[in-house]
């Protein structure tokens, strides 16, 4: 039997060469394990299949991809097409030319093939599946490659946030991650970018793996929580290398910060970030402009934060509701709108990572949103890009 995986081009991101994504590459090594012998065709960074046949086509789809997964379904030849990923996960409706599976897709792909595999969390994405010199960052002048260690749903309930299916955290062992580390470090990377959405839910463990990291002498970046993080999380983050933490504050105004139910305050925000710049240790906070509620007044709160609190780095994206997120299902518990066209047409594009917004508050348009956005990484000094002079591209 022919299997024919797809990882479809991702033209929406900066630089879509940057990181591989790890998703289809675990299911690539469960059914290796499970005795098939999958093939996979990585088309990002503007790869073109021009034609295939086999009796099995996997594909992988965020929403942005959906057009191109379209096409390549009706253009390619298969006994079975099935789908997986983001898109089909929350709207397995519009999906009705394929086999979707839900939610983690491992075990579930597996079975739709008629072998047996249980979940294991201890398995590397099946690196050799793909041309790994073709991607990477460089991290303080080295090659740089992502890992992710757990797997299952953020435990949070953030309303801007779409969700997969729910399914338990399951943290990988220190030995196992510290493993697969090394294996990368074989591969030539010398730097790590951790994907989890927070490190230090397991700090005992987590600890561990830094350590290792720092005695490889590999810098590396991670993302975490302002709620999860003390003085001394952060010194540890300091000590061992860490060349990047991240967070997302996503907004400074009060009343929007409880209505998008982020778990955090907005003094543990300006804690987390005062505390970062202390100890010398690099800070990326993350924002949202055209949340529920945005108005003039909070957008000048951004500004004034911002200003105040300088963090080394930031980023503002515009507030794009999708499938799967609380705001989407009940729009009307909040003080936002949307036409239904205009942000299909945004989510199908990819415009809503740079340049479009659908949203509109009672107070401001899209277009004033879209417009402020603009204004505000205008005027205030961030990395090219988003990014700072440590972390760029290898080209």
């Amino acid at each position: 039997m022919r299997i024919a995986l797809i990882q479809p081009d991702s033209p929406h991101l900066l630089y879509p060469t940057a990181f591989p994504s790890l998703g289809l590459l675990y299911i690539s090594a469960h059914l290796k394990k499970a005795g098939f012998k999958p093939e996979f065709f990585d088309l990002t960074g503007g790869r073109i299949l021009h034609d295939l046949a086999a009796d099995v086509i996997a594909f992988s789809c965020q929403i942005t991809q959906w057009r191109d997964v379209l096409s390549m379904r009706r253009d390619f030849h298969a006994q079975r097409f099935i789908i997986g990923g983001p898109f089909p996960t929350h709207s397995p409706e519009r999906c009705t030319e394929f086999e979707v599976v839900k939610g983690e897709g491992e075990t579930q792909l597996v079975k739709l093939l008629g072998g047996e595999c249980e979940f294991d969390s201890e398995l590397f994405p099946d690196w050799d599946a793909i041309e790994l010199e073709r991607y990477g960052y460089l991290l303080e002048g080295k090659n740089c490659m992502n890992l992710m260690t757990k797997r299952g749903t953020c435990p949070y309930q953030c309303a801007f946030c779409a969700k997969g299916e729910k399914t338990p955290i399951r943290f990988r062992t220190a030995e196992n991650v510290i493993a697969e580390i090394h294996e990368l470090r074989d591969r030539g990377f010398e730097a790590i970018a951790i994907y989890d959405d927070d490190v230090l839910l397991s700090k005992k463990r987590d600890a561990q793996i830094f350590k290792e990291l720092k005695r490889l002498k590999m810098p590396y970046r991670c993302m975490t929580r302002t709620n999860l993080a003390t003085r001394e999380d952060l010194q540890l983050l300091k000590d061992t290398g860490c060349a990047e933490v991240a967070v997302g504050i996503e907004t400074a105004d009060r009343k929007i910060h409880h209505t998008i139910r982020k778990g955090t305050t907005l003094e543990q925000d300006v804690k987390f970030v005062r505390t970062c710049k202390e100890l010398g240790l690099r800070v990326k906070t993350y924002f949202i402009i055209g949340l529920p509620g945005e108005n003039p007044a909070s957008i000048q709160q951004m500004r004034l934060w911002l200003k105040t609190e300088q963090p080394d780095n930031f980023d503002i994206s515009v507030f794009t509701p999708y499938p799967g997120s609380h705001i989407y299902a009940n729009k009307h518990l909040y003080e936002i709108d949307w036409d239904p066209k205009t942000l299909e047409d945004i989510w199908f594009s990819g415009e809503a990572q740079y340049s479009n917004c659908a949203v509109s508050t009672p107070h401001l348009t899209a277009h004033d949103i879209l417009q402020s956005k603009n204004e505000l990484v205008s005027e205030l000094k961030r990395g090219k890009g988003g990014q700072t002079d440590y972390w760029r591209p290898k080209n």
